[in-house]
Order: C-alpha cells, then structure tokens, then sequence
C-alpha cells in the first residue's frame, strides 16, 4: 500500500511539471523538423520539404532518416517520464492527452477580428502531445483520443502537426495505424457541420474563431488522409520489391530516438547517420567500405558508453575498449551468454569481410547495416528497461 501512495504522489508531482512544460509550449512553441545533414542549396528537395509546412497534400519522404525531430520541451517530458515507476506513466500520458479535448489548448496572436482563430496566426501545445504520444507514449490511444477532439485552433495546429510528422518521418505509424488515422480523419471531417451550429453567440471573436477552424480544418483532414494513403502505399512498395526494408528503416527511427533519450553523445548518432549515407548514396564499393567502417566505429562506441551508464548503477571500472565492454556488459547481466557471443561473433564478421578487404560488397553491407541497427535496438531497449542513461 505504502508503495502504491508513493506511486500516487509521483505521478500528481510529475502531473504538475507536465502542465508548467506544456503551457510554456502554448505560449513558446519548440517543436520543429530540421535536416539531418545541411544543404547548400535552398532549393534542393529536401529544403524544399521542409518549407511545405501548411500546404496541402504534403510530398511524403521515402527517406525519413533525412529529416529529425528537435524540441527542448519534448526533451523535458522525456526526462520527466522516466523518472516515473513504470505503472505510473500511463497514467502521464492520459493527462497528456486530456489536453486534445480542452477548447482552450492554444493561444490567439490575432489582433484582427475576421482572422481570429487562423492556424498562422496562434500557436498550441498540441503539436508537441502529439509528437510525445506517438514517439514515447501510445499510439493506439492517441488515435482514440481524436475522436474526442475540441473545436479549436490547437485542433488546426494538431492536424498540422500529423501531417508533418507523415511527410518527414512516415515510419512513426505503420499500415494498421494508417488505417485507423484515416478513418479517424473521416469522421473528424464529416463532424464539421456539427461544429458549426455549435458556433457562440457571443463575442465576435469567438465567432470567428469558430468560422476559422470549421474552414481550415477539412483540408488538414484530407491532408493527412492523403499522407496516410501516400505512407501505406510505400510500405507496400517496401513489401513487394527486393532491396527495400522499411521495418528496418522504421527500427533505425527507434535507435536514433533511444540513443538521444538515454542520452549517448551526439557523435555516436552522427556516426550511425554517416554510415547510412554512405549506404544508400554509395556510387562506389569504397563508399561501402567507409560506412562499414562507421558501422563498426558505431557498434564499439555504443558499447563503451553503454558501460558509462551502466557503470552509475554497478560500479567497476569504466571500460574503452570493445572486448573489455562486451565483458562488463556480461559480467553485470546487461547482456547474456549468448548475445555476448552473437555481438563477438558479429563484430569480427563485419570487420573481416567489410574493414579488411580492400571493397565491400553492397549484399555485406546490407547485412551489416541491418544487423547493426537490428542489435542496436536490442541493446538500448535492455538499457532503457533498466534505467540506465
């Protein structure tokens, strides 16, 4: 019992925080996409992209590893979870999601009656609930919660949101969860007339602001529908052709989130990027040799910080080498028997037939990429249901 309070008083105190971090968002939006790699020229492709925001249908990205997610306060709602008891957080991120059906989750800039309400002139935490609730939180409970969805200018900027979120990083959902968004997209958009007759009869403002969202919002809705229907063609196209994985891609996204949230250095996540630049741009067989290398350099480094972590909770010295890591990561239980073979085994594999020899063949360096990310994920969940950072 005395644990269940403590619980209790976790989660009211980490309720709090939630509300101080989300009403600074309201006021001071931190949500954003930005290049994995700079470009020189503003009129490539991918600058191109990202300068679609608000328009309609968005141009989904085969590559979502182009594109990353950056938001202080997404960070601090990170933080903030894990330092809940692992019973307690669900009930964080339905407090969260609470906000989606409040009228109130946004703040008017407008001082111009008639455009009161516009998705450009306000700004709302609802792009970040999104984003923590599909990158940290439930993603079925977030489809759910749109069902129960306020009319207001949070709901706009919401909407805005998803479809960048399916533009830039369409792994994020997969074909089941298009489904669901798309059906939830019709029938938000088929409420609009409901919507309307619901409109205030006072202020002027709030008229306007009524008369704003009921016009903007079904072509966010047809805009994310579209997203959706773009994203499940692609993974069908991944399905049916050779050479394409997306449920690698879309477990290379989780590695990259986990790295940041565990908290590696950002060295280690450029490695993992450069390695997968040189994969999918290689135009010779010495590009595949230097992202083998990468991968390598990737695979050591991920073990030696995770000593690092895992050093704050078992003590010892803190290995730099690779062998010395596997062996602390054995000997403390992070790893097992096994796994430390198959990641000993694995290692002297991608180093004979990928760092050695003179070229690397594109089937190795497939294979070495995929089982990289594929272990990876294996190793930082095991952190991550540990606590380690």
């Amino acid at each position: 019992m005395a644990g269940h309070n403590e619980d209790i008083m976790n989660f009211k105190d980490a309720a709090a925080k939630a509300r101080q971090i989300l009403d600074e968002e309201r006021i001071f939006p931190t949500v954003r996409y930005e290049l994995a790699a700079p470009v020189i020229n503003a009129a490539s492709p991918l600058a191109v992209a990202l300068s679609e925001r608000g328009a309609h249908p968005r141009t989904v990205q085969e590559h979502p590893e182009n594109f990353l997610f950056r938001s202080t306060n997404f960070d601090l709602l990170c933080t903030l979870v894990d330092q809940l008891p692992e019973q307690a957080r669900p009930l964080l991120f339905v407090a969260l999601l609470s906000r989606i059906s409040s009228n109130g989750s946004f703040r008017d800039t407008s001082n111009e009656v008639s455009r009161a309400g516009e998705w450009r002139r306000c700004s709302s935490e609802l792009p970040l609930v999104a984003e923590f609730a599909v990158r940290r939180g439930n993603k079925r409970l977030f489809i759910k919660a749109l069902s129960q969805v306020a009319l207001s200018p949070g709901l706009t900027l919401l909407l805005l949101q998803l479809e960048e979120m399916i533009a830039l990083n369409f792994t994020l959902f997969n074909e089941e969860e298009y489904s669901q968004l798309r059906t939830a997209m019709e029938s938000m958009r088929a409420a609009i007339p409901d919507f309307r007759k619901q409109a205030p009869q006072g202020s002027t403002i709030e008229q306007s602001t009524v008369h704003n969202v009921c016009r903007e919002v079904p072509a966010f809705c047809d805009g994310v529908a579209e997203g959706c229907r773009k994203a499940s063609f692609l993974f069908l196209r991944g399905a049916l052709l050779p050479g394409m994985n997306l449920e690698i891609n879309q477990d290379k996204g989780t590695v990259r989130t986990f790295l940041e949230k565990l908290g590696f250095a950002e060295l280690l996540i450029q490695s993992l990027d450069e390695a997968e630049r040189l994969y999918r741009g290689a135009a010779t067989p010495f590009d595949l040799k230097n992202g083998l290398g990468h991968l390598r350099s990737f695979l050591e480094q991920l073990h030696v910080q995770a000593c690092a972590a895992a050093q704050k909770k078992f003590g010892g010295p803190i290995p730099s080498k690779w062998g010395e890591a596997l062996k602390y990561l054995r000997d403390k239980e992070v790893l097992t028997k096994q796994e430390e073979s198959f990641a000993a085994h694995f290692y002297t594999l991608m180093s004979d037939t990928g760092v050695h020899p003179l070229i690397a063949e594109r089937e190795y360096a497939r294979l070495m990429r995929n089982m990289s990310i594929e272990y990876g994920l294996l190793l930082l969940t095991k952190l991550d249901k540990l606590g380690l950072k």
